[in-house]
């Protein structure tokens, strides 16, 4: 192998992985992992019960026998199936079931060297055929993976398989996304990149120099913001092919909605990407990206109201995914607890890496929900500023999609509530002509934030320019 074993993912096919074979399906004594799975397909294909019912099945024995698991639960999957699939053995399911469990078989011919080295600054992208997605893909149905380094979450889709699902609209939605993308008519497309991006962090004291440098670039021009409800919000983007992930720094799908569970879902091919390419946490100074002509599910909505449209495309799209401060459990002794110096300093730089990312491959726009402002607590007036900050200072302009209903507790002298969307649109029309240098100055002294910088610190004047990259 080229890498040492832990900056490598070790697929099902490796021969070192050993299988305790608790239902005896093989005549060796503790047979590989891949022994196991090949026999347990085999035998199902061979069986009367080879159909899409049965399926679940066929994943139980598996998870047994490769995890020792003989507990997991397939009730929600099953009903899934008999509701979706309502004849199992017609043509449509036992071709849908074939591709899956030929994808599955063909891992090993598609990973000759049975792993696949991590995501980081010494491997920095990943390029994946579609019949390469779907291989894994299939392993992660049929529940036969291991969790990456650092993956304390899971990699395999059992979290969709169980009930209850207190979000079943959205998980039934899962499923028929990964399902459709297995269909016969999806045909290969060209390689999906997947690439990890880090941007050296200097200290504080220099990170918010270099922000408040930034006297020239009118911050206000690089903002557009959407007005969208929980109800309206669409995915994909009608006319953006670049979308913002507000991921967690172990990133992955899951069985709630939240916007990156929501999109790592519709459009499979990220599927593998934070269960199976990176050993999480992602560091502060790293963003992750995929692009390319990929395979997604249509949506509307968000959370609770989320819809899966069930209509499906093929389209060349963007995906950047960088993990805000986790502030909802985090103790701050300023009021505003995101422009704690090291916070501030840390998120405005996450999101710059991933912006300068996007600026290299030439992107100029990119959709965004308000990053880090939902379940991670953060405050939304303070996030939509960071990354617009981020975001002009390369040059990208940022569709924000605001929901229309979402109110703000303001303090200070004017107490009350107003709207997020209508601070922003005011920011956006009174500070038309401030830079982000200005900003920067305001947002720095706010709240007990301000960061001392040595006299002899000398910023030039307009030494980023919207051209950097």
């Amino acid at each position: 192998m080229d890498h040492s074993a832990s900056e490598r993912y070790i697929l099902p096919s490796h021969p070192s992985l050993i299988s305790l074979d608790p239902l005896g399906i093989s005549d060796e004594e503790n047979p590989s992992h891949w022994t196991v799975i090949s026999l347990y397909i085999a035998q199902f294909r061979a069986s009367s019960n080879y159909n899409l019912l049965h399926l679940p099945d066929l994943i139980e024995d598996l998870s047994y026998s490769i995890h020792m698991n003989g507990n997991l639960d397939t009730r929600f999957l099953r009903r899934y199936i008999l509701q979706k699939h309502l004849d199992s053995q017609s043509q449509a399911s036992q071709a849908l079931l074939d591709h899956i469990l030929d994808a599955a078989l063909h891992l090993p011919h598609a990973f000759p060297s049975h792993g696949l080295s991590y995501l980081q600054d010494s491997n920095p992208l990943l390029q994946l055929t579609t019949s390469k997605i779907k291989c894994l893909l299939a392993h992660q149905i049929l529940n036969t993976l291991q969790p990456s380094k650092g993956n304390t979450w899971g990699c395999t889709f059992p979290c969709w398989y169980s009930e209850p699902q207190p979000f079943e609209n959205a998980v039934s939605g899962y499923l028929s996304s990964v399902f459709t993308f297995f269909l016969p008519s999806q045909e290969e497309s060209s390689p999906v990149t997947y690439q990890y991006s880090s941007n050296r962090q200097e200290n504080n004291i220099d990170e918010f120099v270099s922000w408040k440098s930034c006297t020239t670039i009118p911050l206000f021009e690089y903002l557009a913001i959407d007005p969208v409800s929980a109800a309206t919000v669409p995915f994909p983007h009608p006319s953006i092919s670049c979308t913002l992930v507000a991921s967690n720094k172990c990133p992955g799908f899951g069985a709630a909605c939240t916007q990156e569970e929501l999109v790592t879902a519709a459009c499979p091919p990220l599927l593998p990407m934070g269960a199976l390419f990176v050993a999480p946490p992602i560091p502060p100074d790293a963003a992750l990206l995929v692009s390319g002509n990929v395979f997604l599910t249509e949506w509307k909505g968000q959370g609770r109201e989320s819809i899966h449209l069930g209509t499906s495309i093929l389209s060349k799209q963007t995906f950047l995914f960088i993990d805000a401060s986790e502030l909802d459990e985090c103790a701050s002794s300023t009021l505003i607890p995101d422009l704690n110096p090291a916070v501030l300093s840390r998120d405005l730089h996450k999101a710059h890496t991933g912006f300068l990312a996007l600026a290299r491959l030439h992107i100029k726009d990119i959709a965004s929900p308000l990053w880090g402002a939902g379940s991670f607590g953060g405050d939304p007036i303070v996030k939509a500023l960071v990354l617009l900050m981020a975001a002009a200072r390369v040059g990208v302009k940022l569709h924000l999609s605001v929901d229309d209903q979402r109110t703000y507790d303001m303090t200070g002298s004017i107490p009350g509530s107003r709207k997020v969307i209508e601070i922003l649109r005011d920011f956006k029309e009174s500070c038309q002509n401030l830079s982000i240098g200005d900003i920067m100055e305001r947002l720095a002294t706010i709240d007990g934030c301000d960061v001392d910088i040595p006299s002899h610190v000398k910023a030039t004047d307009g030494e980023y320019s919207k051209t950097e990259a």
